[in-house]
């Protein structure tokens, strides 16, 4: 805020004391804030000094090399952000060079003249008098605003409430508050200019989406130039965060009226209130959320007090006991995929999940379709429910195509590869659909071993249905152990490609022409290679049982060792 507080350099000079200073160079910096002034008298002032002062001095330590230690100074102050510098001539220097006032005008660095009998005392008094005054102003403003959204989140006011305050506040200029958790956009301006603004809004969307770019909390982008109607404009994106997280972002635009910097701090102070809305909304949300999963619990736990609470609250969470149930999980990575962003990774799968859900609400309204859905730890688990009489082939197109739509929803927001889907089978008996959210789960677990489908049926994972049965991995341990660890352990030894080999092979339904082909190898080194395999496994590729076992511990290989 400290930068939209004090005065500028331009009122500086309309107080008293300073109304027959004169600006030497750097006009084009006069709107420079000012939060305080200082004195310098001794040589290394620089390590003094702070963004947002303005320097006094008599130039006393400079006099006998004036122009190098000026030009100097200029350059370290300017870099330093302070707001320009006011000199006494006439006393110890008598006037600037030339030199220094093209570096000041260069860097639009405001160089003050300041009135010989002027004392320092008086300047310093009015000044800050002046900066007290704006600071109290500003403060004044901000309390007043912050107090009526406040009054309007007390009286159960909606964000379109909020952005009315706000709206008025900035003498009616174009605004649109957009809010990331719900999707939620409000806008208000004039309606020529509406399809405008909700174009932009939306390429600031993408672009946010795409980007997953680190909000720097501490600026207002103010280097924003839209066309609104027939007009360019100047707009500000104010980002709505509180505790390092980003709730959404308001866009105004100057299209009315200048924005002073009185209002930028107001509305940008008046974001934590925002942002405490939009998380109360969450917090409903999740709550909403866990009963849901409370819910689901009791239906898949596969006891008769769970299956007897389902059914006693059955109608509250519009669950049809004489329909067929299929169990969806979309499941989000949770490996750090923000990490390479420098976001904090938990607040943004968050957000990722609030939207995917609400991408689910909306798929499920528009095609009236049955379904009920809760966030579970990093997943949406989803009841997909179908009329009993429906055929199984119709129930799997059905959801085939519901999950589809997800997935291009989420491609529309960017982050379809940060999900992928498991489908369990369809159960027409409550007391089994416990098995549809097993095989849900399974499903989601086979992407992980490395499935390059987004969407995994566990009817269709073929012999992987028998190898991820819970209480099989000792066995199936034991087996790829036996079967097919002495060949990857001499591949790690020898720097071969014998397990490679294999693979291939089987690909290739034993054609040792393609194995070559797909291998760039000679077809002899093929056989030499095969030989090898014989002697290290003990296993005859000539015998079904033996093939199979090699390629049941390749299955396992992929799926538990990889």
């Amino acid at each position: 805020m400290h930068k939209y507080s004090g005065i500028t350099v331009k009122e500086l000079l309309n107080i008293g004391s300073m109304k027959n200073a004169k600006v030497l160079t750097g006009e084009k910096g006069l709107d420079r804030k000012i939060t305080k002034l200082n004195i310098m008298e001794v040589p290394d002032i620089i390590n003094w000094v702070e963004e947002g002062e303005f320097l006094l001095t008599t130039a006393y330590n400079m006099k006998d090399n004036v122009e190098q230690q000026l030009m100097n100074l200029i350059l370290q102050l300017d870099e330093k952000g302070l707001a320009g510098l006011g000199i006494k001539t006439r006393r110890y220097i008598d006037e600037i060079p030339n030199s220094c006032l093209d570096v000041a005008q260069r860097l639009k660095f405001p160089l003050v003249e300041i009135p010989y009998k002027i004392s320092y005392s008086t300047i310093l008094t009015e000044a800050l008098t002046e900066i007290v005054n704006a600071n109290t102003n500003t403060l004044h403003r901000i309390d007043n605003i912050q107090n009526r959204l406040i009054n309007v989140m007390l009286d159960g006011g909606s964000l379109k409430e909020i952005a009315i305050a706000i709206h008025s506040s900035v003498g009616e200029n174009s605004i649109a508050i957009q809010e990331y958790f719900f999707q939620t956009n409000v806008i208000l301006c004039d309606d020529d200019k509406r399809k405008h603004v909700e174009t932009i809004i939306e390429a600031e969307s993408l672009k946010r989406k795409k980007v997953k770019e680190k909000h720097d909390y501490e600026n207002i982008c103010v280097n924003n130039i839209d066309v609104l109607g027939k007009e360019k404009v100047k707009r500000y994106n104010i980002p709505i965060y509180s505790e390092n997280m980003v709730y959404g972002c308001i866009f105004i635009w100057e299209d009315k009226k200048p924005l002073s910097p009185v209002e930028l701090t107001v509305i940008e102070a008046s974001t934590s209130i925002i942002a405490l809305d939009i998380y109360k909304k969450v917090s409903m949300f999740e709550a909403e959320s866990k009963h849901k999963i409370e819910f689901f619990d009791d239906l898949f736990s596969g006891s008769k007090n769970g299956h007897k609470r389902v059914i006693e609250r059955a109608d509250y969470f519009k669950f049809d006991i004489n329909q067929s149930y299929s169990v969806i999980n979309i499941a989000i990575h949770d490996d750090n995929v923000y990490e390479e962003y420098d976001l904090n990774n938990a607040n943004q799968i968050k957000q990722l999940k609030v939207r995917l859900f609400n991408i689910i609400e909306r798929i499920s309204k528009n095609r009236e379709q049955n379904v009920i859905c809760a966030i579970k730890s990093n997943s949406i688990i989803i009841l997909f429910g179908s009329s009993p009489d429906k055929k199984e082939g119709k129930i799997k197109q059905d959801i085939k195509y519901f999950c589809e739509e997800i997935l291009r929803y989420a491609e529309y927001e960017c982050f379809n590869q940060d999900i992928y889907i498991g489908i369990g089978r369809n159960y027409r008996d409550i007391r089994e659909i416990w098995k549809s959210y097993k095989e849900a789960n399974r499903a989601v677990e086979y992407q992980k071993k490395g499935s390059n489908k987004k969407i995994n049926y566990y009817d269709e994972l073929g012999i992987y249905r028998i190898l991820s049965f819970e209480g099989l991995e000792l066995e199936l341990d034991q087996f790829y152990i036996e079967m097919l660890e002495p060949l990857v352990n001499y591949d790690k030894r020898k720097g071969t490609d014998l397990v490679l080999t294999l693979i291939k092979y089987f690909e290739s339904e034993g054609n040792l022409k393609k194995v070559s082909e797909q291998l760039f190898i000679h077809y002899n080194t093929v056989v030499y290679r095969l030989q090898r395999i014989k002697e290290i496994t003990g296993m005859d590729l000539d015998n079904y049982n033996d093939r199979l076992n090699l390629q049941i511990s390749l299955k396992i290989l992929e799926m538990y060792r990889n």
